[in-house]
């Protein structure tokens, strides 16, 4: 792959590491970084700190209308700067996730992050010990989950089928925000889930405290991991890289 890569990095404060050159670092809620974007310049400062209830995902919206208005085609990758997708990921599998000291970055081959620019590149698919509906009320409320799958069958996204066997089921994709894959499947899953999302926030949305602030951002990742599914299984799911995350944790040994 000769082109420089279409990749997005999304953080919200500053870290100590350096990223890859070829990615441009967007800041979400009033994080400015040392270059690339930042949503307080894009947004006005009042809308780039509804990332406290949306996460990353109020980023991933403004990609998408960059990206259309750019006539952007190929494909287009996103991580966040502690967790990636890697064609051979580093460090200590634990769980479904690698862990690995931020020094390690440094070691990664800048083919890793895209392979060769037009197979896409996913997190796996889990397996929990209960339904996803089960997992997701371990830690949050199943009621935002259920309705905001509601409004997703309302607004023509999925259908009552498609929610019912997938949230009865045991398993899905975890954090499909950081990928590697096509143009076309980001700007529609993440038109989808906007338009879920704004849906649920004017007829749904209950503020919760703490953790929970981020509960629809919670429940977005539920659908998009359905939705990239789709897609996967479309393209052929032996046709594209699926591997475990790698995730950084500077309070890990140094290599």
């Amino acid at each position: 792959m000769n082109d420089t890569p279409l990749y997005y990095c999304i953080a919200h404060a500053p870290f100590d590491w350096k990223m890859p050159n070829f990615m441009t670092m967007l800041g979400s809620g009033d994080y400015v970084p040392e270059s690339g974007l930042a949503m307080s310049k894009l947004l006005t400062p009042e809308q780039a700190l509804r990332n406290r209830y949306l996460g990353e995902y109020l980023a991933l919206f403004e990609i998408r209308r960059m990206l259309i208005a750019s006539k952007a085609e190929g494909f287009v990758g996103f991580c966040h700067y502690r967790r990636f997708a890697l064609t051979d990921p580093v460090g200590t599998l634990a769980g479904f996730n690698y862990h690995a000291h931020p020094d390690v970055l440094a070691q990664v081959r800048p083919e890793h992050f895209y392979a060769d620019g037009k197979t896409p590149i996913v997190p796996i698919a889990v397996t929990f010990a209960g339904s996803i509906m089960q997992q997701y009320q371990s830690s949050c409320v199943l009621r935002d989950l259920l309705t905001f799958f509601g409004d997703a069958i309302d607004c023509g996204v999925i259908t009552d089928l498609e929610a019912a066997n997938f949230l009865s089921g045991n398993t899905f994709i975890p954090a499909p925000t950081v990928a590697y894959i096509p143009v076309s499947w980001f700007v529609e899953i993440v038109h989808a889930l906007e338009l879920v999302m704004s849906r649920y926030y004017r007829h749904h949305h209950i503020e919760r405290e703490g953790y929970l602030a981020r509960s629809m951002a919670f429940c977005c990742e539920r659908l998009q991991a359905f939705l990239l599914a789709k897609h996967i299984l479309a393209w052929g799911a032996d046709q594209v890289i699926s591997r475990p995350l790698v995730l950084l944790d500077a309070k890990l040994p140094r290599p």
